[in-house]
């Protein structure tokens, strides 16, 4: 199966909408660990402020939170295409400059976690033995070009990789019901995924 890159904040609507405020009861970083969340507050909002930000909501909602809010129709073709088990959707009031809301987002917490980064053959770069924060040092800070192990990606549809959780990889399944049904807010950049590869 093929493996991609998903590119948040492209192929978006003319003009999109962007939240730039908002309070999700919990800190953001939490929604990139690759754990469920059990008590999500019923009460999470996010907001563009400006209205020069009041656009047309993308599928894939653009916000500063670094995190994945999909429609609802996106949600629903995902379920349909039998893709998406891998995601917890936590529901999210998401508010105009004016406080109208727009119905039916919620963030897509991706929970689950493959130790699929192939470090040897991806081009990465790591925190330097003597970086400021002690738990970061030799931990990767960016990668520049992945290659996945194809062997340890059976049984999912999205992932985040384990040691550089911040990033997302979506199979070809989910591509082909995001691109079929016309939606909005990703781009995807194929990764290489050989099936034998080796860590």
């Amino acid at each position: 199966m093929k493996w991609f890159d998903a590119i948040a904040c492209d192929n978006t609507v003319a003009n999109p909408y962007v939240a730039d405020d908002g309070d999700l009861g919990m800190e953001d970083w939490l929604l990139r660990r690759g754990e469920r969340v059990e008590n999500w507050p019923a009460n999470a909002w996010i907001k563009a402020a400006k209205p020069a930000d009041d656009g047309d909501p993308d599928d894939v909602l653009q916000s500063y939170l670094g995190v994945p809010i999909y429609s609802a129709r996106l949600r629903a073709a995902l379920e349909e295409g039998g893709v998406g088990c891998d995601i917890q959707y936590l529901p999210l009031r998401v508010l105009r400059p004016n406080d109208e809301e727009i119905e039916g987002f919620a963030v897509a917490n991706i929970t689950t976690v493959r130790d699929a980064l192939d470090r040897k053959r991806s081009d990465i770069s790591l925190f330097a033995d003597n970086f400021t924060a002690p738990s970061k040092r030799g931990q990767i800070s960016a990668v520049r070009k992945a290659v996945l192990l194809g062997n340890r990606l059976a049984g999912c549809d999205i992932f985040r990789p384990e040691g550089y959780r911040v990033a997302c990889y979506v199979s070809e399944r989910f591509k082909t019901v995001f691109e079929k049904g016309g939606f909005t807010g990703y781009s995807f950049r194929e990764v290489l995924a050989p099936p034998l590869a080796v860590a």
